[in-house]
């Protein structure tokens, strides 16, 4: 079912299979959080929001941790895949390494592997253009920030037009703030 739902993916949307390197390299590359459906983006706000709003939100193909297991204890910190989900039995398939058989776990016995929500704050992080996100967007992304922001800066300190004073450091940073995440764009 997984791979029937996936199909057509792009590797971004496979937030649970990348690392955070690779994540960063596709978003460098050009990747867009937004395409696809479900977007990147979106996949990233359940799995990062997934144990505190909803802890049934784990989709099939998700990688998880198993937790608090009490009936088989070695299991806690195992890592494995959501393979199925039964509404009836309110439990998930998920596939473990060396295990002959998915084991049906409780949502209260996963959470989401960790390296999996790193990529996921990445993602988020990545949506729109700020500082902090800079360095996630391509490189003619990142050219035309400096640019816009070189644009700012010139208007905020003319002396024309600020009456000789020339320097409105509120206009540079509401320029940034708002002006740079609007233009600019993947």
């Amino acid at each position: 079912a997984w791979l029937v739902a996936s199909r057509g993916w792009t590797p971004l949307q496979h937030l649970e299979a990348l690392t955070v390197d690779r994540a960063r390299a596709l978003l460098r590359g050009g990747a867009d959080p937004l395409a696809g459906e479900p977007s990147a983006l979106e996949r990233a706000r359940v799995l990062c929001s997934w144990g505190e709003s909803d802890p049934t939100a784990a989709a099939v193909g998700s990688t998880v941790e198993i937790r608090s297991l009490v009936s088989r204890p070695s299991m806690n910190g195992k890592v494995g895949v959501v393979v199925s989900a039964n509404a009836s039995t309110a439990r998930f398939g998920v596939r473990v390494a060396g295990e002959a058989k998915a084991l049906a776990l409780r949502p209260a016995n996963l959470q989401p592997a960790a390296e999996a929500v790193e990529v996921g704050r990445l993602i988020l992080k990545a949506a729109e253009w700020s500082p902090q996100s800079h360095e996630l967007f391509p490189e003619a992304a990142r050219k035309r920030a400096v640019e816009v922001m070189r644009l700012g800066y010139l208007i905020a300190w003319d002396e024309e037009r600020f009456d000789g004073e020339g320097a409105a450091p509120g206009l540079v940073d509401l320029w940034r703030s708002f002006v740079l995440p609007r233009v600019v764009v993947r």
